[in-house]
């Protein structure tokens, strides 16, 4: 076994402003067995799940009809973009999107296995054997998604089926992507050529990258370093924390003016953040989802990723989470020099992520402020006639003169409690997600009632013969117009959290399992003592 890196090599001015704070510091050490053990017991999901026979039985069916969805969407992929990226599900087309290494393909992995359908895993488990990464469509890797879905899904495969191929797999990427990492601070490149070796941003500066992008490798590294026994994996990810905490220091006036609120984007050769108001939406969003979700898989023992995590969440209730005229909480975008009241359908990944920590923390006043905005999400699905979401959406805080809305938006805002500012839905998981977390947590049937709801208005406004398409106005449905694209996230997370919500809690239960952002899950069991 190799001794793991100690994590954190910050400097003591860095860890000294940390404890100035209130904080323990951010030194990031392992913690000794008797420190963790606190957390051993504390369960995730309830054990008060109704099992009447009638109630036994509405789930079965309607977790089979969840699976029959799954199945008519794979089926139009493997006849018309079989090991393509995506089908577009209007024109029957494959599309390259990632490479050309087959996302879909790939990211479907364990959501099929999950669902029983053996003879499609089969089949997928042999056309991802016959991937060649050292080879791609000719364009840069976004190596964010390159690893939430190709890694992670691979990992994941791995883990559920046995299959030592997919670990393989995930292996020989991730030695590839590697090299996106070999920058001058270890922050990665946001494009990288495979074929090339160039590294470059998706647009804007070429060193530029954003919180997001750099942030989200943790929990698949730290993985595959366990399942390799090689910490070059981890380390590479945990780089990442060492120079954000090293090269900036919270300074008001600034634009990193607030501890543990993380600016959008950041210079990869710097190591500095540059600007973007702090939020919980695109760009920013995984990253605080990784700190407390890479710590619960370590174990409880990757001590600086909770530290980060209750900085970062005591400046989010400070500066984030604001209620709106409806009295609703919100999360908007913002810090000490101001607030802006405009959200997106990733923030609503929250809620869930949230009620996990609280629960992993045995932490009811968090888990309190959870539910708060679980409703303020779910009320954007409930509140529109296709009980379906905007991409985008802004509210009013309260107390706040609305003279700068315009006129539809101060319409909205009394017939909705918020105003849509991008109106269409690409069958986004993120309130989904934090239903299902909150129905596994609770034991509350009302939560899948509500996942049922939206399930069934998914069907009547997006079903098509390739699929499920987008839609361009979700307060017109299908008569709005369609949208031709159907991204591999549909695949591995919406299908995989509306057929969960069916499916025995003790499938893929929160208390063996941590889910990725790409909403693969990796199990809890396998022990860490702070070497690999």
């Amino acid at each position: 076994m190799l001794p793991i890196l100690l994590l954190g090599q910050l400097t003591a001015l860095c860890a000294a402003r940390h404890i100035a704070n209130g904080m323990e510091g951010l030194e990031g050490h392992i913690p000794r067995q008797r420190e963790v053990a606190r957390f051993m017991h504390h369960q995730v999901q309830a054990s008060n799940f109704t099992t009447s026979d009638s109630l036994l039985r509405l789930r079965a069916h309607r977790a089979e009809d969840v699976r029959k969805g799954f199945q008519h969407a794979w089926r139009a992929y493997k006849k018309y973009a079989f090991g393509a990226d995506e089908i577009n599900p209007l024109t029957l087309e494959p599309v390259t999107t990632r490479n050309g290494w087959g996302a879909t393909l790939v990211d479907a992995l364990d959501t099929i296995y999950i669902m029983g359908l053996h003879d499609e895993f089969s089949e997928a488990a042999d056309k991802v054997s016959q991937i060649n990464f050292d080879k791609n469509d000719g364009e840069p890797s976004k190596v964010f998604e390159t690893n939430i879905r190709y890694i992670g899904g691979l990992i994941s495969a791995y883990e559920l089926s046995g299959n030592r191929m997919f670990l393989k797999q995930a292996t020989a990427l991730a030695d590839i992507m590697l090299e996106a990492f070999d920058t001058k601070t270890g922050i990665p490149w946001q494009m990288w050529d495979v074929q090339t070796g160039t590294g470059s941003s998706e647009a804007g500066p070429p060193t530029l990258n954003n919180l997001a992008e750099v942030g989200s490798y943790q929990l698949e590294f730290f993985r595959l370093s366990q399942l390799t026994h090689d910490p070059t994996y981890h380390n590479a990810a945990q780089r990442v924390y060492d120079v954000i905490l090293d090269r900036n220091e919270p300074r008001k006036g600034t634009v990193y003016s607030v501890p543990g609120l993380y600016p959008v984007f950041l210079d990869i050769n710097t190591g500095k953040f540059i600007n973007g108001k702090p939020n919980l939406g695109g760009g920013s969003d995984s990253f605080y989802e990784y700190l407390i979700k890479t710590w619960a898989l370590s174990g409880f023992r990757l001590q600086r990723n909770l530290d980060m995590w209750l900085e970062s969440l005591h400046s989010i209730k400070k500066y984030i989470l604001t209620r709106g005229s409806d009295r609703r909480l919100y999360m908007a975008v913002g810090d000490d020099d101001g607030l802006d009241s405009i959200s997106d359908t990733f923030t609503c990944f929250f809620p869930g992520t949230l009620a996990l920590a609280s629960r992993l923390l045995n932490d009811t006043e968090t888990l309190n402020t959870a539910h708060e905005l679980l409703m303020s999400s779910y009320n954007t699905f409930s509140r529109m006639p296709t009980h379906i979401g905007p991409e985008n959406f802004g509210f009013l805080p309260a107390g706040d003169d609305d003279s700068d809305l315009l006129e539809s938006q101060r319409s909205e805002i009394k017939k909705y409690g918020f105003y849509l500012d991008h109106p269409y839905y690409l069958m986004r998981p993120e309130v989904i997600e934090s239903i299902f977390y909150f129905y596994r947590i609770t034991g509350d049937e009302r939560y899948a009632d509500w996942i049922w709801e939206i399930w069934q208005n998914i069907k009547a406004n997006c079903a098509v013969d390739g699929g499920f398409a987008g839609l361009r106005d979700v307060r017109l449905g299908r008569r709005g117009g369609l949208v031709g694209k159907q991204e591999s996230f549909v695949f591995s997370e919406t299908f995989k959290y509306i057929y969960l919500a069916f499916a025995s809690p003790d499938v893929i239960s929160l208390d063996d399992y941590v889910f990725s952002t790409e909403g693969h899950p990796f199990k809890r069991s396998i022990p860490f003592n702070g070497t690999f």
